[in-house]
């Protein structure tokens, strides 16, 4: 009897220890596999062959962690690129205004130049000076709306009135075109909770994105169901225009490539789209037919 049992104690002696020694190997290859994942760019995903619960366990978070690993080192490749693409377009929306301005200043330097002349020179760098101020202006908005701890206050606002203010702020510049918009707004007040100085920048961004861009300006604001919204829309300048409206809202993206602006920092309607989330709201574009539509909706 006793021969039995400590034949059986043998047995199970040995099979823990062969079970041991495989535990440790199947461990030393976690940990193998895991040192080769952290050495070499691959797509390995981390395995155990011994059907243990916690091994199988460990192998899943370490593939977890990998998979997340990766995703964190994509966005941030993507983020050095994007974080690229704004230096060099900064840089180059900047030096275009102060090319302008160098050369102009050294026509009023200029001995040999009538009065006119330097009216002119002198309106054209106060022009140039101005644009300078509205894009560092619109950089500064931008990177305080990058800050998630930067919020604006809320209220109830009559955006029926405010919306018609702004239109009228235009009345020069649409006149000059000598168009007539299509304006349609409600008779009755149109109250959203938001924030007054964000709705405003947010319908000037718009109107005057459509003003340098379309031609035969059409805007509106109505109630649908629960839903209050603002459009404008506008036709293209150039029909031929191909716009990717899931970019619209990009930080400087150009529709154009080759079209420069001096005039903007090519951020207005990324601040549009940060200031309208902010206000709860959601924001959409449009293009079909060669008309350009830019929809909020609070």
């Amino acid at each position: 009897m006793w021969f039995i049992i400590s034949i059986v104690l043998c047995i199970m002696l040995i099979i823990s220890l062969v079970y041991h020694i495989i535990y440790r190997r199947q461990v030393e290859g976690l940990s193998r596999q895991t040192a080769f994942l952290n050495e070499k760019k691959t797509e390995l995903k981390i395995n155990t062959d011994l059907n243990a619960k916690e091994l199988k366990s460990l192998a899943a978070e370490i593939r977890r962690l990998n998979d997340s690993f990766n995703e964190t080192k994509i966005s941030l490749m993507k983020q050095d690129a994007a974080l690229r693409e704004t230096i060099t377009n900064l840089s180059h929306d900047i030096r275009t205004p102060l090319t302008s301005l160098d050369g102009y200043f050294q026509l009023l330097a200029s001995e040999k130049i009538d009065q006119d002349k330097k009216e002119h020179y002198l309106g054209i760098i106060r022009n140039r000076i101005e644009s300078l101020n509205s894009m560092l202006d619109e950089l500064f908005t931008y990177a305080k709306l990058q800050d998630i701890n930067y919020s604006i206050e809320l209220s109830e606002i009559d955006i029926t009135s405010v919306t018609a203010d702004i239109l009228m702020s235009f009345y020069d510049d649409i006149a000059g075109r000598g168009e007539e918009p299509d304006v349609s707004l409600p008779d009755e007040q149109v109250l959203i909770n938001g924030n007054k100085e964000a709705y405003t920048r947010v319908v000037q961004n718009i109107i005057r994105n459509a003003l340098v861009h379309g031609k035969n300006l059409s805007v509106s604001l109505r109630r649908e169901a629960s839903d209050v919204i603002f459009e404008c829309s506008d036709e293209l300048l150039n029909p031929d225009t191909v716009i990717d409206t899931s970019r619209i809202f990009d930080r400087f993206y150009k529709a154009d490539k080759a079209r420069t602006n001096a005039k903007g920092s090519g951020l207005g309607l990324a601040i549009t789209k940060e200031l309208v989330e902010r206000m709860g709201g959601k924001i959409s574009a449009e293009c079909r037919e060669g008309r350009f539509s830019i929809r909020v909706l609070f």
